[in-house]
């Protein structure tokens, strides 16, 4: 079924609304950003005293990709992911004492906080990290890492920002590259970042060095924050099997042509996402753009792994074009949104609609909203209409 332009754009703004309720508030990212800020600034002056070299603190995943959506469950807590970066040689360590070593840093600052009567953390330990669990608001893993000293020769780009990181099962290090693959994710949306990144300096009258990267609402990150929504609904209580979010997000920014409009953006990668997964060797791989040849997200769908999740996979992605598809296909708003409540959670679609009902009555103003015949949508062409509340504001 062919969508016109007009009717395109109207989904596209609505679904711009979704995103935006399911995106970090402004106030608490806030909260975040000084949290781990003043635990960088922290550790690294403690670090330099204690070990007398250099070391920092900064942020990695959804956080820093500005992908990051609101947990389903009211009492559950934003995952903030965090790497601590020790600049020393990997001769001068081993995983055991680095991980350990920041336990001990970490325990240290619980007592600084509590020697300032600040909000002090849980801290609890798992494979990979430790975690400042703020009960009730967030939780902080904080990922031990050195420099990867030799990350020229399987890093694409960014080789200075390579890091090598523990594992609990594994007796060799593991390679990473958090911010080359944010650099990469970002370069994925260059144009539309930069135009909206400028616009929002220039609503604020601020310089665009003011404004983070990761604030700026571009379709491609609309579209990784509600494609996370829509698996999160899909699998409540079966969080085992639910497609990974570094998945997601690679494979999203792979097809990702530089659709300015949400809905349009959503329509075309969704199909196109299937195309980079790769089969090597007897299995899957969903390379890392920054390592291709040495790191597979997709390790655990192997057969000696859990090669259910390929399946699960696959039957999502297939679900996710299917619920898209039917939704647009709907005669107006409250049809759409209708079908859309199922798939991506009622409070979310309510709280869109009611802000879309709002930006209507707007637009009732000097009468510039009408209506085309035949297809229910709004904008500026067509038989113009009267104020009505059934958005359910």
């Amino acid at each position: 079924m062919l969508i016109n332009q007009q009717k395109r754009q109207q989904i596209g703004e609505f679904l711009d609304l979704v995103a935006d309720g399911l995106d970090i508030p402004d106030d608490i990212y806030q909260l975040i950003r000084e949290r781990y800020t003043s635990l960088g600034a922290w550790l690294k002056a403690n670090h330099l005293k204690r070990y007398a070299s250099d070391a920092e603190i900064y942020p990695q995943g959804s956080i820093r990709l500005g992908t990051i959506v609101r947990p389903i469950k009211t009492e559950d807590e934003y995952d903030v992911d965090l790497v601590y970066r020790r600049d020393i040689k990997k001769a001068s360590t081993t995983q055991e004492e680095l991980k350990k070593d920041l336990g001990t840093q970490l325990n240290c600052y619980i007592q600084h906080l509590s020697n300032k009567g600040d909000p002090i953390p849980a801290l609890r330990e798992s494979r990979r990290c430790w975690t400042l669990e703020y009960k009730g608001q967030f939780h902080m893993d904080i990922l031990p890492a050195i420099p990867d000293d030799e990350a020229i020769l399987h890093n694409v780009r960014d080789p200075d920002d390579g890091i090598i990181i523990t594992d609990k099962k594994l007796r060799q290090w593991q390679y990473s590259n958090p911010k080359g693959y944010a650099n990469w994710f970002d370069d994925r949306q260059r144009v539309l970042l930069l135009e909206r990144r400028t616009m929002m300096a220039k609503a604020a009258e601020v310089k665009i060095e003011t404004i983070p990267p990761e604030r700026v609402p571009t379709p491609l990150r609309r579209v990784v924050q509600i494609l996370k929504q829509h698996r999160d609904i899909q699998y409540q209580g079966n969080p085992d099997d639910k497609p990974i979010s570094i998945i997601i997000t690679t494979l999203a920014a792979l097809a990702y042509q530089g659709e300015p409009n949400v809905f349009d953006a959503l329509m075309a990668v969704v199909p196109k996402m299937k195309a980079g997964i790769e089969w090597r060797n007897g299995e899957y791989w969903v390379a890392n753009p920054i390592n291709p040849t040495g790191e597979n997200f997709a390790d655990k769908w192997r057969q000696t792994e859990e090669p259910q999740r390929a399946q699960r996979f696959f039957e999502w992605l297939l679900k996710v074009e299917t619920d898209f598809t039917r939704a647009s296909q709907q005669t107006g708003m409250q049809k759409l949104a209708e079908s859309l409540s199922p798939v991506l959670g009622s409070n979310v679609i309510l709280n869109a609609m009611g802000r879309f009902g709002k930006s209507i009555d707007q637009k009732h103003q000097g009468e510039q909203l009408r209506m085309a015949a035949n297809t229910g949508v709004l904008g500026i062409a067509g038989t113009i209409v009267k104020k009505n509340t059934w958005y359910g504001a």
